[in-house]
């Protein structure tokens, strides 16, 4: 499988950002591995198409409906992001032990690539390839955990910066999936700002912020932001919908945000016109009568 060589690969003007996105200097010098080196581009690209292969031959051995996981960690500078990719998928498949997984997260890698590169060139490709596997009933998960700021989305390797993502980048990267039903998760700065360009009837989003607020819980020795540690931690209910588990979410960062004398978050849901009834149901029930749920999918065929 080939994977975009986007134009990710660019110096950053000098930009200071509130909250979680700091200061992007111009051409930053490296302190780990990154898409520049060619035995760690290889090694990413090598990783990611196995990742991709093993998935792929895995979905074609189930016959039910399967839900598919993807997570993106942008961020070199803290071990949230990964955290928050980590976290996600073992939720998931604890509900559903056969979640199909797709993991790239830019922690710092310094000796060995372990983990592919995430970038919006690894973003677009596993979008295309899930899209190109569903079927009906299927149900698609992506979340994505970096710093933000107003319609954008920060990308760092190896302690490099690299060009943003910005909300329109996401909106033609997740286009093949306009007519499958998607659960997107977004932990960022001022993330509910992408709201508009992503929204479809097909299609949850949930956001770590409003439009111009901050979201916390990035620092550099960070196990999770304090969004998915508040959607996915130990509080965790499977047996309530995704509706009450957000809003027990957006609960419990008030108070710690009030704890810490932090100014509000705010966290922001979109539910797409075909998705309020699956975002109603006891997630450990998703793929309970799915033939019942009002999706576009239902035109697709195995």
């Amino acid at each position: 499988m080939r994977f975009l060589r986007p134009s990710y690969i660019l110096p950053l003007s000098c930009l200071v950002f509130s909250g979680c996105l700091q200061t992007a200097p111009v051409a930053k010098a490296p302190i780990g591995l990154t898409p520049e080196n060619p035995i760690a581009q290889q090694t990413s690209i090598a990783l990611a198409q196995a990742q991709r292969e093993k998935l792929i031959t895995q979905a074609a051995t189930i016959t039910a409906p399967r839900l598919w996981f993807a997570g993106f960690g942008f961020h070199s500078d803290s071990g949230a992001f990964r955290g928050d990719v980590l976290l996600t998928q073992s939720r998931l498949r604890e509900k559903y032990p056969q979640t199909l997984s797709f993991v790239f997260d830019n922690a710092l890698q310094k000796e060995k690539i372990e983990t592919p590169f995430a970038h919006l060139g690894s973003l677009t490709e596993t979008v295309k390839t899930i899209a190109d596997q569903t079927k009906k009933g299927d149900v698609v998960t992506l979340m994505l955990s970096t710093h933000g700021f107003t319609k954008l989305l920060a990308t760092q390797i190896g302690g490099r910066d690299y060009a943003h993502i910005l909300d329109y980048h996401l909106a033609t990267a997740l286009a093949p999936l306009k007519d499958t039903p998607t659960v997107l998760i977004i932990s960022a700065c001022y993330s509910g700002s992408l709201i508009p360009a992503l929204k479809n009837e097909n299609r949850i989003i949930m956001t770590a912020a409003a439009e111009q607020k901050v979201s916390y819980g990035c620092q550099p020795l960070a196990k999770n932001t304090f969004f998915i540690d508040a959607l996915f931690g130990d509080k965790h209910d499977g047996k309530l919908s995704l509706v009450e588990e957000f809003e027990l979410t957006k609960k419990r960062i008030s108070a710690r945000e009030t704890e810490l004398k932090l100014n509000p978050s705010e966290p922001q849901i979109f539910i797409g016109e075909k998705m309020k009834e699956l975002a109603a149901k006891p997630q450990n029930a998703w793929f309970v009568a799915n033939a019942k749920i009002n999706v576009s999918t239902a035109a697709k065929t195995e």
